[in-house]
């Protein structure tokens, strides 16, 4: 199993896999209980971590999107067109 500062260390795709592997199991039954629990707080924690990964992702589209449409390449030249 994989703890909380390693899965805040990889990446979407990483955290992505390891909860598609983590619902194999538990689909697949036939776990004691208490390693089937186990495994649903690591999918849990994993599932989280993926919601997190992705609404910071969301924010930065819809900051690029807003950026965009005011006319800057970036966000850091609407900032700096600010400043002169």
């Amino acid at each position: 199993m994989t703890n909380a500062t390693e899965i805040k260390q990889q990446t979407f795709e990483a955290v992505y896999t390891q909860l598609e592997e983590t619902v194999r199991q538990l689909e697949a039954g036939g776990l004691p209980l208490d390693e089937a629990i186990a495994l649903f707080e690591e999918g849990m924690r994993l599932a989280q971590r993926c919601r997190e990964l992705l609404d910071g992702a969301e924010l930065r589209v819809t900051t690029l999107g807003e950026a965009f449409r005011a006319g800057s390449a970036t966000p850091e030249d609407e900032e700096d067109r600010g400043r002169t």
